[in-house]
């Protein structure tokens, strides 16, 4: 399989170390600046890992060369609608990790539980490394909409500092105990497993004619 990754940084050269190690070949490698065009690539499948900025018209460019496309970037849903008209394959996700997933399913789960009782109030703490762009981060965006949607609503507390890979907490807090839910990434590989599985499902998906908009919740009902 021929895997191209725009953006190779952190999370794309983590990508691509799964990719090689499954027998793969990464044919580009493109960072911010360079002149590049899909449909010189020769590869099967993208992973788009740059700037929010930059990630959906990188995305739309490799649609228009029949590309299908993972998105690790986070921090462009507003333009989530342009990539649904674009009739193109793509999977996108705040959060390859497959953890974080599970986080998100108690965490439902959690709030339809803890709003019987008014005396506890909801809060989200997101900690990342002082490189990350987004604040809050697309996953404390995620588990914030999650607590919205199950009758609850929790602020958000974003820490940028060190080097720290990634922590999101929910908790409850009473004035007599605190009740959390906590995700802690130890490193990256957690996040490229979990992408290099949705390359996966998601060529499969492009070589049967399933073009569409495609997130976790649809790679993880597929494992099951």
């Amino acid at each position: 399989m021929r895997l191209a990754i725009l953006g190779y940084g952190k999370l794309g050269s983590a990508v691509a170390e799964v990719a090689e190690g499954n027998g793969w070949t990464v044919v580009a490698r493109i960072n911010e600046g360079d002149d590049w065009n899909a449909s010189d690539f020769g590869a099967d499948i993208v992973f788009e890992s740059s700037t929010p900025l930059n990630a959906v018209d990188n995305a739309l460019k490799c649609i228009e060369a029949s590309l299908p496309v993972v998105i690790g970037t986070t921090g462009w849903h507003d333009r989530l609608d342009e990539l649904k008209a674009s009739g193109g394959t793509v999977f996108h996700a705040t959060n390859f990790s497959i953890g974080v997933h599970l986080l998100n399913e108690i965490s439902s789960y959690m709030t339809r539980v803890m709003k019987q009782f008014p005396n506890y109030t909801p809060s989200i703490k997101d900690v990342h490394h002082i490189h990350k762009l987004d604040s809050p981060s697309g996953t404390a965006i995620t588990l914030r909409d999650i607590v919205l949607a199950n009758g609850a609503d929790a602020s958000v507390e974003s820490v940028r500092e060190g080097e720290i890979v990634g922590i999101h907490e929910l908790s409850w807090d009473s004035d007599v105990d605190v009740l959390a839910l906590r995700h802690e990434a130890i490193n990256r590989k957690g996040f490229a497993l979990g992408a290099f599985q949705a390359l996966l499902w998601l060529h499969e998906k492009h070589s049967k004619g399933g073009n569409g908009i495609y997130n976790m919740n649809d790679l993880i009902s597929k494992i099951q």
